[in-house]
């Protein structure tokens, strides 16, 4: 079995093409300001092909912008990503780290995990170990910009996530399924090379609930300091389709829970 990401890596950004990363570049920025306006270092895990990393470093204390370090679990995301930064000519360290082990580096007062990522972690004690991570990755009062796919996202667009298209490196087909029983999102990436190879990825992804992240952020030590509906500032619901989770690490010395 190909393991996500590493054949789908090379035509992601194509794939990919609708996903505005300065929009939402600009929207986790506008949320570190809100909630940590002093910030001036970001550990962004779940990189990807660094889009976000490149949009959003620029944002940063002036001169240089933000003190920038970049992770994904999948090195042929983590190639991509390096070539990216490459070209940007922004200053991004990109490395590779699961969500499953410690960060690597010293603390960041900002950690950003967003499209998705906390989904691929298909046991609610999987995510609590994440958010135990990124409680470890911050410095004392920082803060988590995470976002998480919902259940009503996956129900309310079941049969809007099958595609088909070329990219320079192969054409793909994608095709999904939810389970709404088991709340897994299953979604297939057929890659068919130029000389005919085919490669399948598969992708899993469970739709969590609101209250069983807040369970999670609890577990893990991180304070809630806001739980955003979709791109804005009101609060997410059960309704809500993508929650924007603000995590704050508890300041040194601060009384635990």
């Amino acid at each position: 079995m190909t393991p996500p990401y590493s054949a789908l890596a090379a035509g992601y950004d194509a794939v990919m093409a609708h996903v505005d990363y300065p929009m939402w570049a600009g929207y986790v920025q506008s949320l570190i300001r809100e909630h940590h306006p002093d910030a001036a270092s970001v550990t962004e895990l779940g990189c990807g092909t660094g889009a976000l990393a490149v949009a959003l470093q620029p944002y940063g204390p002036a001169p240089d912008g933000y003190a920038y370090r970049a992770y994904d679990g999948s090195e042929a995301m983590v190639r991509q990503a390096r070539e990216a930064v490459r070209q940007s000519g922004r200053p991004v360290a990109v490395g590779r780290a699961d969500f499953l082990e410690p960060v690597p580096g010293p603390p960041a007062e900002v950690v950003v995990l967003v499209y998705d990522g906390l989904n691929y972690l298909l046991e609610l004690d999987e995510v609590a170990t994440l958010l135990g991570h990124v409680r470890d990755a911050l410095a004392p009062g920082g803060i988590a910009v995470i976002d998480q796919s919902t259940p009503a996202n996956s129900v309310n667009h079941a049969d809007g996530f099958d595609d088909a298209g070329d990219t320079d490196a192969w054409a793909y087909v994608r095709s999904s399924r939810y389970d709404a029983g088991a709340r897994l999102h299953t979604t297939e990436f057929r890659l068919t090379a130029p000389d005919g190879a085919v490669t399948v990825e598969t992708h899993r992804q469970r739709a969590y609930t609101l209250d069983e992240v807040a369970g999670a952020v609890a577990a893990a030590g991180l304070e809630v300091a806001a739980a955003y509906d979709e791109f804005g500032l009101e609060p997410a619901t059960d309704e809500t389709e993508r929650v924007h989770w603000v995590l704050r690490r508890p300041p040194a010395g601060a009384p635990s829970a």
